[in-house]
């Protein structure tokens, strides 16, 4: 039981509170105006990014020293990790060495189930046929047989396994090393307990879900998707929100940084009109954010803490309270007990976590999707229905483009690649703002939900993919015909 009076707090809690918030709401949140080069504008234009987002830019460069995908040092080091993650499981199943076996944090990484430790020995496999551009081949009695559809998807650049390696890996691998240690300044210095308390009533009407979510909600749309679900992740597992509410947030809540939208604009070329598409994708996913936790699946989620884990903040204020003064008391007690030890213990879990935990999941599972689709007619069985829809709706060639609907269950990225740039600019604006408003992307957030403790499996995650499809869709073409005008 957590009581609801605030014990007074001492300055060195309150000053911690302050300058940790300070810098982490600027580091996350502060949008910084940069002039970029649009090839399809022919000029330069001014976008925004937040901080840690210019770092991780700089970083990028600064690993990246060569044109081609191998001369980049991102890739290495993915690679080496990976490596490193399947080495250390074979290790651990065979030998079980006292060193792991004793460290809760080892052993969580190494030894894994068996599904985990067979995904690992498929990234290592597939890293290195793409690496080193090694088409699979095979043998049928004495003849030799290429294959072709399958050397394609697992090797090359822009359509296969490519992607996933050269482009998703490397840049992963720069925001993960960065955010790591940054994510502890949003959750350990009170920044989330303040604002959870001041729009606690706004949040938990509109979304059913506590007000610290905001943040969560704020570094995703300035961030990164995948910080939002680390961090809501982090909390759950701490006891700052039960099953339902991390659920929640990471269905609804996890969005594309406004960053990456303006690649997926420019890619699909509607830059030219991004404030109106992202005003769109803004209200859609605000409305869906309304929708969703009232309906199930998420509605019926149990409303329960982690196994051990007990109810570590209460947003309600005492009547007759100033919760002003109770949000910044209860901040200052949460970042009284930080402590530098502690902050970078939490952001080397972080790290360790991402690197050896979740990238070989990452190019195991996305592969295989890729595969999938490369290779057999189930994305287009699939996206039938959603072609019939948009044939309804009278979007232009929505038959033909029907599976860029389905694709993103994948990566967030493939419905800009597949689609480009050429086809009906309505039809790309509503299939392009949709694929942002999806959410789930398994090569990315769906496998960071699926690792957490959060009480959502693989079939929900399906399930909660095509729900947002069927809803989002009208939405956005109703609002695109409203709006583009405006443009």
């Amino acid at each position: 039981m957590i009581e609801k009076t605030v014990e007074p707090v001492g300055s060195n809690g309150k000053l911690k509170f302050i300058i940790g918030a300070l810098v982490g709401a600027f580091l996350f949140l502060a949008p910084i105006p940069v002039s970029e080069y649009s090839e399809a504008a022919g000029e330069y234009i001014t976008a925004f990014n937040i901080p840690l987002g210019l770092v991780i830019a700089w970083l990028n460069g600064v690993l990246n020293f060569g044109e081609l995908p191998t001369e980049d040092i991102r890739l290495w080091l993915a690679y080496l990790f990976i490596i490193v993650a399947f080495l250390g499981t074979l290790l651990t199943y065979v030998v079980k060495p006292k060193f792991i076996m004793e460290s809760p944090k080892l052993k969580d990484i190494f030894y894994t189930s068996p599904l985990y430790a067979v995904t690992r020995v498929l990234a290592v496999i597939i890293m290195t046929l793409v690496i080193f551009e090694i088409e699979p081949t095979f043998y049928v009695g004495n003849e030799f047989v290429g294959t072709a559809d399958l050397g394609v998807a697992l090797v090359d650049r822009w359509d296969g396994a490519g992607l996933m390696v050269f482009d998703l890996i490397t840049g992963l691998t720069t925001i993960f090393l960065v955010l790591s240690f940054a994510t502890p300044l949003l959750t350990d210095f009170g920044l989330m307990e303040f604002i959870g308390i001041i729009i606690k009533k706004f949040v938990n009407a509109l979304f059913l879900l506590p007000g610290r979510a905001a943040v969560d909600l704020a570094a995703s749309w300035l961030g990164s998707s995948a910080v939002a679900v680390i961090i809501t992740s982090d909390q759950h597992e701490k006891g700052y929100y039960t099953g339902r509410e991390a659920a929640t947030i990471c269905a609804n809540f996890a969005l594309v940084s406004v960053p990456f939208s303006l690649i997926i604009a420019t890619t699909v070329g509607v830059e030219a009109h991004f404030a109106t598409w992202y005003l769109i994708v803004a209200i859609t996913c605000i409305l869906l954010g309304i929708i969703m936790p009232r309906v199930w699946p998420l509605r019926h989620l149990p409303d329960t803490y982690p196994e051990g884990v007990t109810k570590q903040l209460d947003e309600e204020v005492e009547e007759g309270g100033s919760r002003f003064q109770v949000a910044v008391a209860r901040a200052s007690a949460r970042a009284a007990k930080a402590t530098l030890p502690d902050f970078m213990k939490n952001g080397f879990n972080g790290w360790l976590t991402a690197f050896m935990d979740l990238f070989p999941v990452i190019v195991a599972w996305g592969t295989i999707a890729i595969v999938i689709n490369a290779v057999t007619p189930i994305f287009d069985w699939i996206a039938w229905p959603f072609g019939q829809m948009l044939e309804l709706l009278n979007v232009a060639g929505g038959a033909t483009y029907a599976p860029v609907t389905v694709v993103g269950f994948i990566d967030m990225f493939l419905p800009a690649i597949i689609m480009g740039s050429e086809t009906y600019l309505e039809t790309r604006f509503i299939l392009s703002a949709l694929s942002i408003v999806q959410i789930i992307y398994m090569a990315e957030t769906g496998v960071l939900i699926l690792k957490s403790k959060m009480p959502v499996g693989m079939g929900k995650l399906i399930v909660l993919f095509f729900m947002r499809t069927v809803i989002a869709l009208p939405i956005i073409v109703g609002l695109t015909r409203l709006l583009m005008n405006f443009s």
